[in-house]
């Protein structure tokens, strides 16, 4: 009979840890879900031309004065870096044309490196604009940066010339 009772009893205390378990376990509402996909609506950083845009004949060595815009039109921060071409009909080298902007930060001129890589066939020139390491452009971002640029001797003639500037996001 002692058995019986030992059995009756922990039967009731398996019984009891089981619901104790399974309502410990209960769900009480509802579970809420959602998911999307993050885009770049591609319309957030604005370049422009402010002043200088390159029309018309130009001539070699003679320095052209320019500025180019930047304003970010979103409330998002971005990591940037502007990049630019140059290409013409024919090959150009790093010798053919020279530009140099003004760095607000340093408060002195200086020299663009430009480096030259095939696009098409024929030789381009490649640069950035702004640190090597990118820059912040947060909300209300709005600013001009001034430039010269000058064909040397060596820049082919009576050629269409072309310039492109883009901005990239960086890491």
């Amino acid at each position: 009979m002692l058995a019986k009772k030992k059995i009756a009893i922990l039967a009731t205390v398996f019984m009891a840890t089981l619901v104790v378990g399974v309502y410990a376990g209960l769900q009480l509402s509802n579970r809420l879900t959602a998911s999307w996909v993050v885009r770049e609506p591609g319309g957030n950083l604005e370049l422009w031309w402010n002043a200088g845009e390159p029309t018309g004949d130009l001539n070699r060595g003679t320095w052209y004065y320019g500025e180019i815009g930047l304003k970010n039109k979103a409330q998002a921060t971005y990591h940037v870096i502007v990049k630019f071409k140059i290409y013409t009909d024919v090959s150009l080298t790093t010798n053919d044309i020279k530009i140099t902007i003004y760095d607000e930060g340093a408060g002195q001129w200086i020299d663009l490196p430009m480096t030259v890589v095939t696009e098409g066939g024929r030789d381009i020139l490649t640069g950035t604009w702004g640190p090597p390491a990118g820059f912040d452009v947060g909300p209300g971002y709005n600013k001009v940066t001034p430039f010269y640029y000058m064909f040397e001797g060596s820049a082919p003639v009576n050629m269409w010339y072309g310039f492109e500037a883009w901005v990239e996001q960086l890491p």
